[in-house]
């Protein structure tokens, strides 16, 4: 009997601006709902998996305005005394931690400011981070979200003033970049990135406008099916592969089949496929969409051997089986690999051990010697 692979628990704080929730509902992801306060227990976010702190979720102060008036005239406004301040070093130590362990969390538009607190990567034109204007954008896309959306520029319309226009961010995995609009001229930067800290993986967006795009789609898979890639993460490393491609994504009402592009090294590749609980058809073509396997099976883990006279791209086309739709699957393209699990790693400890040996050798031999005499 095929196990089911669980994606993992997910939880949501529940925010101003970026309505994650409508989102997750959408593609039907089940999820914990969360208050920003909440992020300071210690123990919280032992149970999850994946997290999305969304654009406006700290507390908002007028929540906890305390009007006093009579008939129609108001005689004062104050804050009431349990307005919660929340401790913004805790959290983001907690989270810290979260990601640490392998936990993936979501980031975007004015949440910013607890991802700098965490590890200070941001930089801003001026220093100032408010200095998006609506428009159109033209933004170039790729890596995962290229083979994702097998796109390479992607129409964003941000609809509102002083969204964060970011100049760069250290150390990060850039998805989409784009020119735009500032009180200060036309400026460029990315728009999305990934940012690999501990076990755990970070995407943050400074666009989130949109429910029904490839872009939105691809941010909520890759944070909420974090758990089935690391599965197929660990089986890649384990036979000393490199990855080259990372997709997680379901089958939506109305759709009979997903492709994706996927990169390909000269030589052996394999790619992986994993599926939450039911079975898929999943068919691999070559660049020039010739077909190289078909396989339907009612194995919800798969793997195929695909060799390339060239670095190039293959494309993977998933169909759902029976009652299959909005269950979600990882595909993974790794390029070579040794002849056992760890082999790698086995013949670079026997190298060592070897050098090792060898001058122990010498050194015992030879550098130990003592010569006494004339000169």
């Amino acid at each position: 009997m095929n196990p089911v692979y669980a994606p993992g628990k997910t939880a949501v704080v529940r925010a101003k601006y970026d309505d994650v929730e409508k989102v997750l509902n959408f593609y039907r992801l089940r999820h914990d709902t969360l208050e920003f306060c909440d992020l300071e227990q210690k123990n919280l976010l032992e149970e999850y998996d994946a997290l999305f702190i969304p654009c406006g979720c700290d507390y908002p102060y007028e929540a906890n305005i305390s009007v006093y008036a009579m008939s129609s005239s108001i005689k004062s406004v104050s804050l009431r005394n349990d307005t919660p301040d929340p401790d913004m070093n805790k959290i983001a130590g907690n989270i810290k931690d979260f990601v640490n362990r392998g936990g993936a969390v979501y980031f975007s538009g004015y949440s910013f400011r607890l991802l700098d607190e965490m590890y200070g990567i941001f930089e801003f034109f001026d220093d100032f981070p408010y200095m998006g204007m609506p428009g159109r954008l033209e933004s170039d896309v790729m890596d995962d979200l290229a083979l994702f959306s097998m796109k390479k520029k992607m129409a964003l319309y941000m609809d509102f003033p002083g969204w964060i226009a970011v100049k760069s961010a250290d150390g990060a995995d850039i998805l989409s970049v784009a020119a735009y609009e500032t009180p200060r001229g036309i400026r460029a930067g990315p728009i999305s990135f990934l940012l690999e800290k501990g076990s755990g993986e970070i995407l943050y967006t400074s666009y989130y406008s949109t429910v029904h795009s490839d872009f939105r789609r691809f941010n909520i898979y890759r944070i909420a099916g974090q758990k089935l890639m690391r599965r197929l993460l660990d089986k890649a490393f384990r036979w000393g592969r490199d990855v080259r491609g990372r997709i997680v994504d379901s089958i939506q009402a109305g759709e009979n089949s997903r492709m994706y592009r996927l990169n390909l090294a000269r030589g052996k590749n394999t790619i992986y496929f994993l599926a939450e609980k039911n079975s898929f058809q999943i068919d691999v073509y070559d660049s020039t969409m010739s077909l190289i396997e078909s396989r339907d099976s009612d194995r919800r883990e798969q793997a195929f051997t695909v060799r390339s006279d060239k670095a190039g791209d293959c494309f993977v086309k998933v169909y759902p089986s029976t009652g299959a739709r909005f269950d979600m699957y990882a595909l993974l393209s790794a390029k070579g690999g040794g002849l056992f699990p760890f082999s790698g790693k086995i013949f670079a400890l026997l190298i060592f051990i070897a050098l090792s040996a060898g001058g122990y050798y010498i050194k015992a031999n030879y550098l130990a010697k003592k010569y006494r005499g004339r000169r």
